[in-house]
């Protein structure tokens, strides 16, 4: 008979702060959906949202890999969705027409962070 697997409280963790954190940034989305701005701001600026979607992206697939610690790993996980979630929501402020755009990129990113690559307890693919 199989046994059942055991999840680790580490995993466990990671596992609810990403799903915490999209969720948060859903349930915000559709606030600022119905909430229109008193000021019509160019949408020029929302190019500002750019360059944390860029670096979220680079800790993701060029940093993140590359770890060789979980606690490492960890911070690079945190700072890569938090990354994602601020270029989301400056896309969302100041990318006027486009601010679907700027969210559904930060929402794919947010997905790419997912903890799958986390294995065990402690430990990532790369070990």
């Amino acid at each position: 008979m199989c046994e059942p697997q055991k999840v680790s409280p580490a995993i466990f963790i990671w596992w609810a702060l990403w799903g915490g954190i999209i969720s948060a940034f859903f349930i915000s989305y559709g606030i600022f959906e119905f909430v229109q701005p008193s000021v019509e701001i160019p949408s020029v600026f929302g190019v500002v949202a750019f360059g944390p979607l860029a670096a979220s992206a680079a800790a993701r697939f060029l940093v993140l890999p590359r770890t060789s610690t979980p606690q490492k790993a960890f911070a690079i996980f945190i700072v890569g969705l938090a990354l994602a979630e601020a270029g989301g929501f400056l896309g969302i402020i100041l990318g006027g027409e486009q601010k679907a755009i700027y969210a559904a990129a930060a929402i794919v990113l947010m997905i790419l962070h997912a903890p799958a690559f986390v294995k065990t307890a402690g430990t990532t693919r790369n070990d």
